[in-house]
């Protein structure tokens, strides 16, 4: 999908199809750190749930843009 075009999609809820198959719900965001940009991705509650509680540990799991093949906005 490549990076210019994920961006539109982060920090809002979209349905994401994977490489391997898989169809998962939730956000995905990047995160700058020493000159490397990360991707990680936590479902549409747990993000909510940090949003409310930000100092609660939230469960992400990193990704790998080339994973991502599909990404569909869920709410305006």
């Amino acid at each position: 999908m490549g990076l210019p075009n994920i961006r539109e999609y982060m920090h809002a809820h979209c349905r994401f199809r994977l490489r391997s198959g898989r169809e998962v719900y939730g956000v995905v965001w990047e995160v700058e750190t020493n000159d490397e940009c990360r991707l990680y991705f936590a479902t549409i509650g747990e993000y909510e749930r940090s949003r409310r509680e930000p100092h609660r540990p939230m469960e992400v799991m990193p990704m790998v843009l080339e994973d991502i093949l599909l990404a569909e906005r869920l709410a305006g």
